[in-house]
């Protein structure tokens, strides 16, 4: 009799929570949906415009591609084009999946897990994007004294050590300002979505 009294109770409680859950994810459609979408439009719309420029410059590299006079030069050129293709779908992988998350048809355990997992693999191509980063500076250097011109700097030997220092200085300090700025959206969001536990 008390275990079937403690089985009704706990059916109860179970009911009472998927309820519950069900609410919160209503209340979160009507209420924040549109914050969590605004949090994370921080993130993707710089990727989208990213995106953007580094189609153009590949395109713009297709474009003067006989200005790259020598062997080395064209084989530089085709790694960068390359290298901005491959940046750019990277790029749209790791945010795409996470804007989906805005798409509640789940339970909140299920959102909130779907979202850490999303989470992680975001992370993840975005160090992979970083990495790749760093060979595209080098290429994009190489390249800028082909593509914008021959004259007295760009065939200083001075050159590629001020444009080396100050290119990876630069790469340097604003990856991770993005970074920054892309797990604070990142951590908003979270947030609105465990306000749905309380």
């Amino acid at each position: 009799m008390e275990l079937d009294d403690f089985k009704n109770t706990w059916d109860d409680l179970s009911d009472n929570v998927r309820v519950n859950q069900n609410f919160n994810l209503k209340q979160f459609n009507k209420m924040n949906k549109t914050k969590f979408q605004s949090s994370l439009n921080k993130i993707l719309l710089p990727e989208i415009l990213g995106t953007i420029f580094c189609i153009g410059f590949a395109i713009y590299i297709g474009y003067n591609f006989t200005k790259l006079e020598t062997i080395t030069y064209r084989i530089v050129g085709i790694v960068t084009v390359l290298l901005l293709v491959i940046l750019s779908v990277i790029s749209l992988m790791s945010v795409l999946p996470l804007y989906k998350i805005a798409d509640f048809t789940k339970s909140y355990s299920e959102t909130l897990k779907n979202f850490a997992t999303k989470k992680i693999n975001f992370y993840k191509l975005q160090k992979l994007n970083l990495l790749l980063g760093y060979l595209l500076l080098v290429g994009v250097i190489v390249l800028s004294t082909r593509l914008f011109g021959r004259n007295e700097i760009t065939d200083s030997k001075y050159f590629f050590v001020f444009t080396f220092i100050f290119g990876f200085s630069f790469f340097l300090i604003f990856s991770k300002w993005v970074a920054n700025n892309y797990k604070k959206s990142i951590r908003k969001a979270e947030d609105l979505l465990k306000e749905l536990s309380a």
